[in-house]
């Protein structure tokens, strides 16, 4: 196997507390020696190497250790390397398929529901845009549901469409390389562009579909009940978890940039907000999600709080929503979820402050920051609702959503209110990384046609036996 010594040593050398003892340094030092030509040499071109200079090539190998690290769950904190990691960060809904773009002719494109799929360059500028903001995760739906149209990973029963899986290689990639970890729900609760539960349910002849006015036809309940649906919706787990992504030689299920997967998003049953979502379904999906990937976490994806799935062994993390912000309903969410040790997320919520009547968006931000001074914080985090930005590679026009919560960090239009509310986020995603930030909002280059040039993953040809 072909490997860099120089990263085995420098990674031993950036785990160690204790700074470089003079063996670590010498064979540090020494591996330098026979990675780089002609050391030594009449021809040597290289300056000498001092424990300081060493720590320039040492920082970024730490920094490539963590994000080969996993989050990991202890108690009611999540923590990385060893240390509490916060989960701040934005719902960003349509990386792995759009429905905001049509794209030009002859690009992929399904015009009953407008899906197409973003160009890698709209994803490497989001990417730009998240660590300018401060963020740590990213949500999204279309990450993890992709099912029912012909763009989709599994456009019907059992057939799958390899070519979906694209963009989301190309996301899970440049978030690997931009610092940034990602869950995904796994089915939608709405019949939506990018699939869900009726889809499952259609495809085994119930034929009903999705309605927050009025209650739904209790076969609905099937998606959760029905063995044969059931394992049709494993059938998929597992198709989108062993998936191996090109760019890291990863599956999904061994990626620490893939944090956890979410049952589904908004679940509930026949009434909307019921949480009518049965306890032995969702330890069934969370257990499966651990078999395939002993080290991600599960995440709840009932639409609100279950207190009969508190106790459910394999939820790691619970979360709800918030339109419009209520801090009432944030705090007893907390309480409930710390009463069993586990973890909470502020999964969406309303960012733009219209609602006057509403808490402000800071006040909201008060109650999750001043929990992690706590031993057990509980809350690891928020993400608000949606982040897009330009049609990369056209660098001059902003992508539009039609749902009014569409956040555009650095449009000229964006008004006085926007910019002030996009400030405050920007504040506290640097807060939750422990950073004090001041009110103004920089700039984040456009990638443009730069950013499609095709990736090709390099091997260094050094053999480690050889040493």
């Amino acid at each position: 196997m072909k490997i860099t010594l120089l990263t085995v040593l420098l990674t031993g050398v950036a785990a160690s507390p204790s700074g470089y003892g003079g063996d670590t340094f010498s064979s540090v030092v020494n591996a330098l020696r026979k990675l780089l030509p002609n050391w030594g040499g009449s021809s040597n071109n290289y300056g000498p190497i001092t424990e300081k200079i060493l720590q320039s090539y040492v920082e970024p190998i730490n920094e490539q250790v963590l994000r080969n690290s996993y989050v990991v769950r202890k108690g009611s904190e999540l923590q990385l390397g060893g240390k509490r990691w916060t989960s701040s960060g934005a719902n960003v809904y349509w990386l792995g398929l759009d429905e905001n773009v049509v794209p030009p002719a002859g690009q992929p494109f399904y015009a009953p529901t407008n899906a197409s799929y973003p160009t890698h360059g709209r994803i490497t500028e989001i990417m730009n845009t998240l660590v300018t903001m401060g963020a740590h995760t990213i949500r999204s739906q279309t990450l993890g549901v992709s099912t029912g149209n012909p763009l989709s990973l599994e456009p019907d029963l059992n057939v799958f469409n390899e070519a979906a899986f694209d963009t989301i290689d190309w996301t899970v990639f440049q978030a690997r390389q931009h610092g940034i970890r990602i869950f995904a729900p796994l089915v939608d609760n709405y019949d939506y562009y990018h699939g869900g539960k009726f889809n499952f349910l259609r495809w085994r002849g119930i034929n009903i579909s999705s309605t927050t006015s009025a209650p739904q036809d209790p076969l609905v309940q099937q998606f959760y009940t029905n063995r044969t649906i059931v394992n049709d919706f494993k059938s998929y787990i597992h198709h989108l978890l062993t998936h191996v992504n090109p760019y890291t030689g990863l599956s999904y299920a061994e990626d620490p940039t893939i944090i956890a997967y979410e049952t589904g998003n908004e679940l509930g049953g026949p009434i909307f907000g019921d949480k009518d979502v049965p306890v032995a379904w969702t330890q069934e999906i969370c257990d499966y999600v651990k078999k395939l990937g002993p080290k991600k976490l599960c995440i709840d994806g009932t639409y609100g709080i279950n207190a009969t799935h508190l106790n459910i062994p394999s939820v790691d993390i619970y979360d709800d929503h918030f339109y419009p912000l209520n801090i009432t309903k944030l705090q007893e969410g907390i309480d409930l979820v710390g009463s069993v040790d586990k973890v909470y997320f502020a999964g969406e919520y309303d960012w733009t402050g219209r609602i006057t009547s509403a808490p402000t968006l800071q006040a909201f931000y008060d109650v999750i920051e001043a929990r992690q001074a706590f031993a057990k914080p509980v809350v690891a985090g928020d993400l608000f609702w949606s982040l897009f930005m330009h049609n990369v590679p056209d660098c001059q026009h902003f992508v539009n959503h039609t749902d009014t919560f569409t956040l555009q960090y650095g449009n000229p239009l964006n008004t006085a209110l926007n910019n002030t509310q996009i400030s405050t986020i920007r504040q506290h995603l640097f807060k939750m990384q422990g950073l004090n930030v001041s009110s103004y909002l920089p700039a984040v280059a456009c990638p443009g046609k730069l950013s499609d040039l095709t990736y090709s993953p390099g091997v260094l040809d050094f053999d480690a036996d050889a040493y």
